[in-house]
């Protein structure tokens, strides 16, 4: 089993042959690895874990719907909404995903390369904004807003962390937060047309 795919070949949907001299390869990320996978995690977890804390001191039985709706969301609904339209996506290689957001997540659809369509976007909003204000509700009602307060100050952390450092070099052009220059995803489309 390939833990990332390998970094000096292009991506199924690249026309070139190397990856050597590649320009689009200096501004948006084509090969993940566990740097960047590392990175991710380091962004995202923080938040999920005072959710956790959150509301195991409200009940701990308030985690299991949250428990179940983060899996299937981001296990199975992110990825046919919006993964499925990533070039990475695409890749014959292996049958789930070697990225830095959903690493090991099953491909069970096929790849659909494109802009999202307005149901999807509607779903992807509404997952993601149910993931994080299901815990925000039950720590207000616990009343613990300094937890709240620090779990709103990680979200927000987070998403501006990602947002500078991840979509900003992102090759899922299709997601509505990813933040790419247009020169560079001109550069990247020239090598990777039909994404």
């Amino acid at each position: 089993m390939k833990t990332f795919l390998d970094q000096n070949k292009p991506i199924c949907t690249c026309t070139e042959d190397t990856c050597e001299g590649c320009e689009a390869g200096k501004n948006i990320v084509c090969h993940f690895n566990l740097k960047s996978l590392a990175g991710f995690l380091l962004v995202a977890i923080p938040s999920f874990i005072i959710a956790i804390i959150g509301m195991c001191l409200s009940h701990w039985l308030f985690l299991l719907p949250w428990i179940a709706a983060v899996l299937l969301f981001f296990g199975l609904v992110e990825i046919r909404v919006m993964c499925s339209h990533c070039p990475h996506y695409a890749e014959p290689e292996t049958k789930t995903l070697k990225c830095w957001a959903n690493y090991g997540s099953p491909k069970i659809w096929k790849y659909r390369p494109g802009p999202m369509g307005i149901w999807e976007k509607v779903v992807f909003f509404s997952g993601g904004a149910f993931i994080f204000l299901y815990p925000a509700v039950i720590i207000a009602f616990a009343g613990r807003f300094i937890l709240l307060s620090i779990f709103f100050a990680y979200v927000l952390a987070g998403f501006y962390l990602m947002h500078r450092f991840m979509c900003r070099k992102c090759m899922n052009f299709a997601c509505p937060l990813n933040a790419a220059d247009e020169r560079a995803k001109e550069e990247f489309k020239k090598r990777n047309p039909g994404t």
